[in-house]
């Protein structure tokens, strides 16, 4: 037996009996959009204008008991029990975020050295415009007369303040500047923002957040922004350091966690072996232990080149969709 599925404003399809819709459109090439495929990302969210169907299990992430209240389906999980008219709900499922690159004028208010290697510093602006962005994305910084740098903003998007990380390396010309002439109120240039590795809050599915070194600092900005938005899906924030003395800000994450049992934090070291505070390892190795199937997750990774490509290799291959792994590309050029 087979029905007719007319999905409007596309093509009507034929589904054999035991068939979900999604397959079927996409065998019968109907762009129809979709990721994970299993009902955990809720990408191929559609709503049921006529007909029956029977749903297969899917995540209360990817689709609430409201909106099935509202006949609104999960073409992955869709079951045909009759002839069926269907309009799909995400068609644009990620619409390029437009925003307006700004250079305003901010002030140093704050510096602090949180570990060896790692100074943070708070600017508050002082122009007439305020800096908009999304969590997760950088901005060029530009201190005295030297280049500009690119950083990832710390904070949430809601604050006035701004706060980045910057290590100090060793012929850092930036990072040195920073470390011994930068002074409180002193004026930096600020222009951005830039990035495409910002947290999709429309995504209902879980999210992974792979973040070592200052590579931490758009990993908190998501975290907070998480917090503040109320985000209902579980959220795995794993970040490494080398030891225990390089971590730093460990306890914002762990507030979140503590309030928000969906929230999991877990900090890991790769080289000292002598603890029995925290779980040792490659980050990436723990994550890959700790998580078997990324369907429908979005991932977002930040650190140092080895970490970011390291995921990027693996993960795929245990589930996640390529488009959406997110890490801007810069982190090849600049360890920030």
């Amino acid at each position: 037996m087979t029905y007719k599925i007319d999905i409007i404003g596309k093509s009507t399809i034929t589904v054999d009996d035991g068939d979900c819709i999604l397959e079927s459109a996409l065998s019968q090439k109907v762009d129809f959009p979709h990721g994970c495929k299993s009902g955990n990302c809720g990408a191929c969210k559609s709503k049921l204008v006529s007909g029956d169907i029977y749903m297969m299990p899917y995540s209360e992430f990817a689709l609430e008991d409201s909106e099935r209240k509202k006949k609104l389906i999960l073409a992955c999980r869709a079951i045909p029990q009759t002839d069926c008219s269907i309009k799909i709900v995400n068609e644009n499922k990620e619409k390029t975020i437009k925003q307006s690159i700004k250079e305003l004028k901010y002030k140093v208010s704050k510096i602090n050295k949180v570990t060896t290697d790692i100074i943070t510093i708070e600017l508050e602006n002082i122009s007439d415009k305020k800096f908009k962005f999304l969590a997760g994305q950088y901005a060029e910084l530009k201190f005295s007369n030297l280049d500009s740098r690119q950083f990832s903003m710390a904070n949430c998007p809601s604050e006035d303040k701004l706060e980045f990380h910057i290590k100090i390396l060793d012929e850092g010309l930036v990072s040195d500047y920073v470390s011994k002439e930068l002074s409180i109120e002193e004026k930096v240039l600020i222009t951005g923002p830039f990035g495409n590795s910002y947290l999709r809050e429309n995504h209902k599915g879980p999210i992974l957040c792979v973040a070592g070194g200052t590579g931490l600092a758009p990993i908190l900005s998501i975290a907070l922004s998480y917090q503040e938005k109320k985000m209902k899906q579980p959220a795995y924030i794993y970040v490494g350091a080398k030891t225990e003395n390089d971590f730093y800000y460990l306890d914002q994450f762990i507030k979140i966690a503590k309030n928000n049992s969906k929230f999991k934090f877990f900090p890991i070291i790769s080289e000292q072996k002598n603890t029995s505070n925290f779980r040792t390892g490659l980050v990436t190795d723990v994550v890959i232990e700790d998580i078997e199937d990324f369907d429908g997750f979005k991932a977002y990774l930040a650190g140092p080149p080895p970490m970011v490509e390291a995921a990027e290799k693996f993960f795929p291959n245990l589930g996640l969709n390529i488009n959406d792994i997110h890490a801007d590309a810069f982190y090849n050029k600049y360890e920030n």
